[in-house]
This record gives C-alpha cells, structure tokens and sequence, in this order.
C-alpha cells in the first residue's frame, strides 16, 4: 500500500479524490474500503467532479440501490455491495449464484464484467464483499487514525498495469504520504 494523504481534513480528502477523478479516461475500476464513516462516499462525490460528471452533487451513497449510474463525459458506475452481506454470503468462486446476495451480484454483473468498459469508470465502495474484481484495479482505502472524527488517512494499491500507471500518476499529482 501506498500513503496518498495521512492525517487529512475533508478538504484535503476531497482534493485528492477530485484530481484522481481529473486522471481517469474511462475502463478503471476503483474499489473503496474503509468503515462505516471513514468518507468513501465523499470521496466518490469529489471525484465525480474531477472526472467532469454531469450533477455531481447527486453522488449519494447507493446503498439501498445497489449501484448508480452518473452521467458525464466518462460515465460513472458507483456501487456500494453493503447490504450484500460479508463476502461468504456471496457464495464461493466455482459458485458465485448461490444464495440471494450471489443472485444479486450476479444480477449485477459482478461475476462477468459486464459492469467493466473502456467507456465508463466503475467505482465500487464495500468492494471487499465483491468476491471476483477485476485483475487490473486501484484499491483505495480510507480509514480514520484512532480517536478523530475528522481525520483521515488514504492508501492505495494498484493490482495490474493499468492500475499501476493511475496510482503512479496520482501520487505524481498529490504527493506521497503528505497532508
């Protein structure tokens, strides 16, 4: 994992997620994890505006919906697999359908990469729970050092080549392990 940003405010937070937004061209898939509050849904809103999103102001969690789509030059996907339960309710690999969370990802697309596409950015929070990613993606994490509410640390790990070059060129962007 790389620091992206330790000890963060909200601003600095969304500054960070809003120039990533501003390097991606579409076929990038993004997970988010963190806590419960730790700000994956503030940091997809910052980044929907950086990556040009028509109403980004509309980036709500999408937890009751399960995935939305945002409109814009390059579309974003978002996801949020909370209510899908912990990763075992999905299933195992040889399996992914069993069980009502598993029909529900399959529902989504989550087995077969139909979510994935060069024209469109996916953005997945509570991606623990998504028990077949994408080889090729940026794992970002978001977490709040122990006793603050405002406070926050980021962290990212890229699993493929593409992903690599974006996290590269983010921190080239943001610096490396800095407020």
């Amino acid at each position: 994992m790389i620091d992206v940003g330790r000890d963060l405010d909200e601003e600095a937070l969304t500054a960070r997620a809003r120039a990533l937004g501003g390097l991606l061209g579409g076929g990038e898939v993004l997970l988010l994890g963190g806590p419960m509050g730790a700000g994956k849904t503030t940091f997809v809103r910052a980044l929907a505006r950086g990556l040009g999103v028509e109403r980004p102001d509309r980036v709500t969690s999408p937890t009751f919906a399960l995935c939305l789509t945002h409109p814009g030059p390059r579309p974003l996907v978002h996801l949020d697999l909370y209510r899908l339960g912990d990763p075992g309710a999905l299933g195992d690999a040889e399996d992914p359908g069993l069980g009502g969370a598993g029909a529900a990802a399959e529902a989504l697309g989550l087995g077969s990469g139909e979510l994935v596409g060069d024209d469109r950015v996916v953005i997945v929070e509570w991606a623990d729970r998504w028990i077949s990613p994408p080889e090729d993606r940026l794992e970002i994490t978001i977490d709040r050092p122990r006793g603050s509410l405002t406070r926050r640390h980021l962290e990212a790990r890229a699993t493929g080549p593409r992903a690599a070059d974006l996290l590269d060129r983010w921190v080239a962007v943001v610096g490396s392990n800095t407020p």
